[in-house]
Formats: structure tokens, sequence, C-alpha cells
């Protein structure tokens, strides 16, 4: 059986001229509208922030590209050379209301939040970039025509089409357009879903239910309504005393949080948000997993930061580079910021470079922000170390030097080591 023309991209373009996707439409009815989950909850970015461990998880993620020195640098004979210009100005100071870190941090809470995010690429007469504006996810829609990939903008800033090396666009997991990414929160609506109906119904619980009481009596009340208003005065705290008419039971009738589970839900959804962002426990205030803490950060490092990183440097090389450039130049992140915070981690890393040859005194001084002196650019290596092709020849003059102690300690007049005068 073959599909309508209709949902084949080339025929349809064709035949209609460049559409979206149905599952654009969805997506952009999603970032407007949001999700109804069998929780009866609407999940929306938005609503899905009012988790305390989804707008840390995201914002963890932000802070820690934001923070991460960002650097442009040029494969040559000797090595990489690290650049400075107008590139690296501009990811330092993108545009007249954003700082870099202001910028990187939005860059990463609409890719995390939405799936994707794009930057409109300002240029100047001669074709170099000059300023990086941001743009909201729901007002741009990527899509193909004629071959090539361009993109529909309905910010009323920045309204227009724009062509695809004229847009940052840094996108998440791709599973079926790939042109789009899918956001976390709404692959993931049913489970956050839950998370949100367990905190309205704990505050619920904690508004109306606390203090909530059922009165049975074995006799015929008088007036209800008298009493009822009698015990509801001293809830309110209109009163401070109530007499109950003799036959009189009171029962409480709401739950605890504890009683309903909630506290336990609340746990349990933490874990799954973690899971869902890849960030650890710790960095929630959750607790950890039962793993060294110092591991986790290693694999936040190694299997969440990393491929954020990769994700944004392979876009700024697509983008910003001249045509000419791109064999030789990459934008990198630098992770060794991440460890400003400790001060034993920064020592540690120095010191095992500087002693394993691969680190250069000033070097690590520029990284703390100290001046140069004037032999801290000359490689150290440490004295038991040597290249495999010099072994032998160590191993010689070893064996040499040995035997001429020998011979001197035991020589035929008796004097060992010339301690006789």
């Amino acid at each position: 059986m073959q599909w309508p023309t209709l949902f084949k991209r080339e025929k349809r373009e064709q035949q209609f001229g460049a559409m979206p996707y149905v599952g654009d439409v969805i997506g952009s009815f999603y970032s407007l509208l949001g999700r109804y989950t069998r929780s009866g909850q609407t999940v929306t970015s938005n609503t899905a922030y009012s988790i305390a461990s989804v707008h840390r998880s995201i914002e963890v993620i932000a802070n820690g590209i934001a923070t991460m020195s960002l650097n442009l640098y040029r494969e040559t004979e000797e090595g990489k050379q690290r650049l400075t210009g107008n590139l690296t100005r501009l990811l330092k100071n993108p545009n007249a209301y954003q700082s870099g870190f202001d910028f990187w941090v939005y860059t990463m809470c609409q890719l995390k939040s939405r799936g994707n995010s794009y930057t409109l690429i300002k240029r100047d007469a001669n074709f170099n970039p000059i300023e990086l504006h941001p743009i909201q996810t729901s007002f741009v829609r990527p899509y193909f025509s004629k071959g090539l990939v361009f993109y529909q903008v309905e910010d009323p800033i920045w309204k227009g089409t724009y062509a695809s090396y004229e847009i940052l666009h840094f996108k998440g997991l791709c599973t079926e357009d790939p042109l789009m990414g899918k956001s976390p929160i709404a692959l993931h609506a049913e489970s956050l879903g839950i998370d949100l109906a367990a905190m309205a119904s704990s505050a619920d619980v904690y508004k109306n239910g606390v203090l909530k009481f059922l009165l049975t009596s074995d006799r015929k009340v008088s007036d209800a309504t008298a009493l009822r208003q009698s015990l509801d005065d001293v809830i309110n705290g209109q009163r401070r005393s109530a007499v109950m008419p003799e036959g009189i039971k009171m029962e409480r009738m709401s739950l605890s949080p504890q009683e309903a589970m909630y506290i336990e839900q609340r746990k349990f959804s933490v874990e799954e948000i973690s899971r869902i962002f890849g960030v650890p426990l710790s960095m929630l205030n959750a607790g950890n997993s039962g793993s060294d803490v110092e591991l986790e950060m290693q694999q936040f490092f190694a299997q969440t930061l990393q491929p954020e990183a990769e994700r944004i440097e392979q876009e700024l090389s697509r983008k910003l580079l001249r045509e000419v450039d791109k064999d030789t130049h990459e934008f990198k992140f630098v992770f060794n910021s991440l460890m400003r915070a400790s001060a034993k981690s920064r020592a540690d890393y120095y010191n095992a470079g500087i002693r394993g040859g691969w680190l250069r005194r000033n070097e690590a001084r520029y990284m703390e922000d100290l001046d140069k002196f004037e032999t801290g650019d000359q490689m150290l290596v440490t004295a038991d170390l040597l290249t495999a092709d010099k072994l032998d020849e160590y191993m010689t003059a070893k064996i040499d030097a040995l035997q001429a102690q020998a011979a001197k300690n035991n020589n035929i007049t008796g004097n060992n080591n010339d301690t006789q005068s």
C-alpha cells in the first residue's frame, strides 16, 4: 500500500510547495497549549518548570555549559593554537542585551525544555558574523525546500524566512524528523503529569483537608447548623473553643500527606526526572544514588555535558567559520573551568600536568589568572622517566656506574672507598 503523496515530502513540495510535517504542526500546538495527560494535568514547558527537580536539572545543565570557556583553535604542525579575534569576542558578547553567560543559559534552557534552540546570525557586508540573537523556539519552524533547509520565523522582531547558514539550530534527540529535536518534557509528559497531580493533591490536602472532620451522634441533634458553624469558627481561628453537646463524636476524615503517599511519590518523581535529564541526584540536593559523589560528577561531565558541548561545537563550526577555515579551525569547550570551584581538583590537575610534561607552569598560572614568570614556559619532566629508545643507553650507564662503585669498594689495597689515610 502506498501512502498519499501528501505525506511524502518530495512529492508534497512539488505539488504544494514547502509545508511542515504533521508532527511539526502538533509540536507547535504543544508549545502553545501543552499536552493533556491521563493524570488530568496539562504539561507544558512552563508548568514543568514549577517542578523543582525539573527546574534544577535544566539549571544545572545550562549553568554547566555557560561556565565553561569556549575557545577557537587552529591546527598547526606544532599542535593546536588558541586564537583570539572577532569570533571569540562574539561568543563572549553576542549582542547588546546579553552577556555570554546569559546567552548560553537561555540557549540551553530552550534546548532542554523544548528540544530545539534557535539563534539568528547577523553578518556585516563582508559576511562576517557580528551579532547573535536568540529566538524563542515556538516562533521558528524549519522545513525542506528543493533539497535545502530554511527557517520560517514568526517572531515580531525577526519575522521572515532565513537560509540554513543564517540560523544556529541546536537540536535535541531526533527520532523521526531530522530537522526537529524532541522535547524531553513532551516525551515524558505522563511522568511529569503525575508529579504535577501529586503537587496539586498535596496542596489541596494542606489547604482544605488537614482539619476536616465528621460529626456523628447516636441521638437527634437539635441545631446541627449552629454546631457546625461553631466548630468551623474554631478551625478558622475566629473562636478559641467550642462546646460539644453530649453524645457527639468527632472523627478526622482527611489523609495526611504521608498517609496519601505523596512524599513517596515525590521521591520517585525526583529519581525519574534525574534519569530524564541525566543529572545526578546529588546535584538536585536529593541525596545520591548510592555511588560515590565524585564518580557521579564524572559521569555527569562525560554523559551529559560532553554531548551537549559537542553538539554546540559542531554547529558553531558549521555556521560561523569560513569554508576555507573549516578543515583547520574548530570551537572547543574547556572543561577545566568546571574545576574552578574545587581548589584541590585544580591543584591535582596542574601538578599532574606539570610533572607529566604536558602542561607549562605559565599555562597553569594563566588558567588561575596569575602573571607569567620568565622560566615558566619551560617544560618540566620527572627524573625517573625517559623515552623507550633511551632505555638501553640508560641501563648501560647504570651498570657501568655500579661496576665502578663496586671496584672502588673492593680494591686490592684494602683501602675501600678511600676511607683510610
